[in-house]
């Protein structure tokens, strides 16, 4: 019967093994010795990095684009403020007896 332990690697940690990995002068065999994970594991988090990457490109804004909240915001209200405008003026012409 096996006492190993299973450790939980953050995903900074494994990026930081990955990154480490890859450096001029290292081995994946050192780097994972090192750290004490086989390398299928290494490669496994290594493929879902290439993933997650490409999947972010992939969705990426193109061109520049300020991400600013208060834009999003003060959209919603120019809307918010049109509506309540038009429902005043159906309840204005509502009053007069003047449906339209």
């Amino acid at each position: 019967m096996s006492t190993r332990t299973h450790r939980h690697w953050t995903a900074e940690e494994k990026l930081c093994i990955l990154d480490e990995a890859r450096r001029a002068g290292q081995t994946v065999s050192e780097v994972c010795r090192r750290h004490q994970i086989a390398p299928g594991q290494f490669y496994a988090w290594e493929r879902l990095a290439r993933q997650g990457a490409l999947e972010a490109l992939r969705h990426s804004n193109r061109g520049r684009k300020i991400h600013d909240p208060t834009i999003h915001l003060q959209a919603e209200v120019e809307r918010f403020r049109n509506v309540v405008a038009e429902l005043s003026a159906e309840n204005l012409a509502l009053k007069k007896g003047r449906w339209p």
